[in-house]
């Protein structure tokens, strides 16, 4: 069953499926972490973004995957990323100067070994 989305500034997702909407940014950085079940990865859907590129961005990092496990994006027709492990974050950063725009990312755990 799917659970609740959140569209606060960042937060923290305990939750099997969810969504992560943004439209009202009054900060310039927010941070959500998403947390399965051990056992589990996680797959994130970003649907088509449509971000000023140099003003604004979102990125998505593997927590256990080490430090250059990320994906950092602005715009495009949607992107799919699959976690290592059972915690991952999405991160929104704007300039301060620039209106916040709107994104949507959809999220679900898996069993480890199962192909999403």
């Amino acid at each position: 069953a799917q659970n609740k989305g959140s569209d606060d500034c960042g937060g923290f997702l305990k939750n099997y499926s969810g969504w992560i909407s943004y439209y009202k940014a009054l900060t310039t950085n927010c941070v959500w972490t998403i947390e399965m079940k051990p056992g589990h990865k996680i797959i994130l859907q970003i649907l088509p973004l449509n971000l000023t590129c140099g003003k604004e961005y979102l990125e998505v990092r593997d927590q256990r995957a080490g430090p250059d496990n990320f994906l950092k994006v602005c715009g495009g027709t949607g992107f799919v990323y699959q976690s290592s492990h059972n915690v991952a974050t999405v991160k929104y950063s704007r300039d301060s100067h620039h209106p916040a725009s709107s994104f949507n990312v959809y999220f679900y755990g898996i069993p480890q070994g199962a192909k999403a």
